[in-house]
């Protein structure tokens, strides 16, 4: 568990998330901040929890559906957002435990199953709908919390035809989801942090200085989280190619005197990544080693006990 106080959550269980992590990761960094750049921010744990050091706070990610679903929740009100789901909940006629309680349902789980008996049928119509109709880009976002409430793990994950595909869960938008949401809400209230849809390689269009940071926390080219296997048809599995294009825009960073922090794996069972490893080597960098074991992190690890090195690397003194 994270030991920071006050944490702010983020509404998305996305793979990698590093909010278990803050506790190691967020005293490494600058106490004080300029403009702090979540490169590969993907649910952006770590962006919404630096807002109180830095006076402003970007976020980057590639995935489209990610970035558009962050951009509506800062956008619209909590009250307007919490309607909008309970009416779609509603419409496909899903469970409501938080409204209706859990004897409601109580008939309808057996053994581990939660409430996948009862939602099951509804929340496949849900995701046919969403995956057929055409929406405008705020009302889709909200169709897109509702299935990550209701789908197995509450992760998020796309086709190559782009349709949402994630099985149905064993939960709904229960206390814990609209929790994570009133946190983000307000956490985000008046402070400058901005959400785009972009990959790594725009941070050279930022004219970032000495007293700005980067963050970036890319897929982990060696391990076999959802996004690296190249033997599936919902990813373009991390590449080499890109892996030595991420390190060469850091580069640039560090040769421009911009800070950053890079998290990765270096070493997993009997795989390394050597690209990384002679990397760190030659610029010297410093590593700090992280405790890995955040259980409930979505890594889609199939052996979570394997031994590996995640490690916080950084171009500056502590």
């Amino acid at each position: 568990m994270c030991l920071i106080p006050d944490i702010v959550k983020t509404p998305l269980n996305y793979t990698g998330n590093k909010s278990r992590l803050l506790d190691q990761i967020l005293p490494l960094f600058p106490k004080k901040i300029n403009r702090f750049v979540d490169l590969c921010c993907g649910g952006a744990s770590v962006g919404l929890n630096v807002l109180n050091r830095s006076k402003e706070v970007v976020c980057l990610d590639v995935n489209k559906n990610v970035i558009e679903l962050l951009q509506t929740l800062q956008m619209f009100s909590e009250e307007s957002i919490v309607a909008k789901v309970e009416q779609i909940i509603k419409d496909f006629n899903l469970s409501d435990t938080f409204n209706n309680g859990y004897d409601v349902y109580k008939k309808y789980v057996e053994g581990n199953n939660g409430f996948k008996n009862y939602n099951k049928i509804g929340y496949e119509k849900l995701r046919n709908y969403f995956n057929s109709t055409v929406m405008d880009l705020n009302t889709r976002a909200i169709y897109l919390l509702v299935l990550l409430s209701y789908c197995f793990n509450n992760d998020i994950r796309f086709n190559s035809s782009g349709k949402f595909n994630m099985p149905i869960g064993k939960t709904d938008f229960n206390a814990s989801i609209r929790d994570k949401l009133h946190s983000f809400k307000i956490g985000t209230k008046n402070k400058n942090i901005k959400f785009y849809f972009s990959d790594f390689s725009v941070i050279k269009e930022f004219e970032l200085s000495k007293n700005d940071f980067v963050y970036c926390d890319p897929p982990y080219l060696i391990t076999n989280a959802v996004y690296n296997l190249a033997n599936s048809k919902n990813n373009n599995p991390w590449t080499e190619e890109q892996e030595k294009a991420l390190l060469k825009t850091l580069e640039y960073l560090h040769k421009n005197n911009v800070k950053f922090a890079l998290s990765n794996v270096l070493s997993k069972e009997n795989m390394e990544n050597k690209i990384l490893i002679d990397w760190i080597k030659l610029h010297d960098f410093k590593i700090v080693d992280i405790d890995y074991h955040y259980r409930s992190s979505s890594y889609h690890k199939k052996n979570r006990q394997a031994k590996e090195r995640e490690v916080l690397i950084l171009n500056y003194d502590i």
